[in-house]
């Protein structure tokens, strides 16, 4: 069994429709025989082919990038995983001595304006009919 290699003009009836592909051989050859090619084709051919070429091996160097990220992040995730339990740990107590604290300032407070409010002291009698009992 032979292995079949279509050639360039035939690749654009393959891939083209019919009048897309006799528009771009037209323009291919500019004026050449059958099969000479424009050497300005060729030079921007030569561009588009570099131009892809950088842009498969940046594609490339990403991927790899990530990757390698990636393995890094799952290798580091436990480390992550235990770190953020201890901050949640701190985060908790520092929360528990700020309310801790905000309390006491609260009874605080209220103990000092108690002491210096001009309201009488309560000293368990109760008024009742203007007199005191």
């Amino acid at each position: 069994m032979s292995i079949y290699n279509e050639t360039i003009w035939e690749r654009f009836f393959n891939r083209l429709p019919e009048t897309a592909a006799n528009e771009a051989i037209r323009v291919l050859k500019q004026g050449g025989s059958f099969k000479d090619v424009d050497f300005f084709t060729m030079k921007e051919a030569e561009a588009q082919v570099g131009h892809y070429r950088e842009r498969a091996k940046a594609a490339i160097l990403a991927y790899k990038r990530w990757k390698s990220a990636r393995a890094v992040t799952s290798l580091f995730g436990v480390f992550r995983d235990r770190e953020g339990a201890h901050l949640r740990a701190h985060a908790r107590a520092m929360t528990g001595l700020f309310l801790d604290s905000r309390r006491d300032f609260a009874d605080l407070s209220a103990l000092l304006m108690k002491s210096v409010s001009n309201d009488r002291p309560d000293h368990g009698t109760s008024v009742q009919g203007g007199r005191h009992e």
